[in-house]
């Protein structure tokens, strides 16, 4: 197949630092280009050319808000909003990229959140395949939209469907990791990692309090999502010593971080689609202790390679299943994700599920 892959207005591909969903479309681009089909990737500036797949930049490279500008003179300071309008303008240029090529790919598969819907009609226009990849919860107008125009859709866990019935699914296809950047670790450091956006609903605080109920260090790595949360609530727990913050960090650092930890900590209390970094910690050995909200039953066997928590028993509850990882086999951690969670693996799945979208959109 001809295959347009929207990869990322926002960050490169595959990124700098953390920024799952957009490894997971470098593993989309490269894995479908070794099965022979050819592969257009749309992603931002700085992305990784590669002759597998022909790469079309469009976004990214932008000054943050507030930030000093290229030439370290003045601050520039601008609305709150600006982000979001720079990238509405790169989404209107991916957009007229499919309205004047679009007829050259058999399918489109997006990944960017905001092209869930966006691009829906312009692949209508062309007539053109289109599928897309939910990596955020789907919600109700999404839905009604979705409905509405028989969108073919690819979710990342089956738990992301719930409550939303009647949808064009066309496959469930898993996250994964490339387990050549994950090396193994059976004798970890002695702390406790929590990896990802620290924002309310990642719940670090949870995770912090539990560290503390059992004397152990723990380590935050990712950047503050929330300012206020980070403020009122992270912050004063933060004392670089039993309570670490890293910061986001580049795929060297973070698979240390990952390889040496007792276990990782996701007190997420929300639906996650998915939960990368706990295949990622899996792979590395590490054991995962979570609350049992959204994938994670699908990704953590109980038990085996981490322990589920009800989100009611609390901190306690973390505590307690902490005290545990001990009991959990690390090497049994590793050949789980070898199992299930294979970039191949990945691959093959959303081959099948994009045969299955090989019809015009209508």
């Amino acid at each position: 197949m001809k295959i347009l892959i929207l990869g990322s207005v926002a960050l490169p591909v595959p990124p700098p630092m953390q920024g799952g969903t957009e490894r997971i479309a470098w593993w989309q681009a490269t894995g479908l280009a070794k099965r022979g089909h050819e592969v257009t990737l749309v992603a931002a500036q700085g992305s990784k050319k590669d002759p597998a797949y022909h790469l079309v930049e469009i976004g990214g490279g932008d000054t943050v808000v507030g930030s000093v500008n290229e030439k370290n003179e003045t601050t520039v300071y601008t609305e709150g909003s600006r982000k979001m309008r720079k990238e509405s303008i790169y989404l209107a240029q991916v957009e007229e990229y499919i309205l004047m090529h679009g007829k050259e790919y058999d399918v489109i598969l997006n990944n960017m959140r905001a092209g869930e819907s966006l691009f829906v009609p312009a692949a209508k226009a062309v007539g053109v395949a289109y599928a897309t990849v939910m990596h955020l919860p789907i919600f109700t107008e999404l839905a009604e939209f979705f409905r509405a125009h028989n969108t073919a859709v690819i979710t990342i866990s089956n738990a992301q469907r719930q409550g939303f019935d009647g949808l064009n699914y066309i496959g469930t296809v898993y996250n994964a990791t490339d387990l050549s950047e994950l090396p193994f670790n059976a004798t970890p450091k002695g702390y406790l990692l929590m990896m990802g956006s620290i924002a309310p609903h990642k719940n670090q605080k949870d995770g912090i309090l539990a560290a503390k109920a059992v004397n152990k260090k723990i380590v935050m790595a990712g950047k503050i999502g929330n300012q206020a949360y980070w403020d009122a609530e992270i912050a004063p727990l933060v004392d670089g010593k039993m309570v670490v913050h890293e910061g986001e960090l580049g795929i060297g650092e973070k698979a240390a971080l990952l390889a040496n930890a007792d276990a990782l900590l996701f007190p997420i209390v929300w639906p996650e689609p998915f939960g990368l970094v706990m295949i990622e910690a899996m792979a590395s050995g590490t054991p995962v202790v979570a609350y049992g909200n959204g994938a994670v039953p699908e990704v953590v066997v109980e038990g085996k390679t981490g322990f589920i928590v009800d989100e009611s028993q609390g901190v306690e509850g973390l505590a307690m299943a902490v005290k545990r990882v001990g009991e959990i086999d690390r090497s049994a951690c590793r050949k789980y994700v070898e199992e299930n969670f294979t970039v191949e693996k990945m691959i093959e799945s959303l081959e099948q599920s994009l045969v299955n979208a090989s019809s015009p959109i209508q």
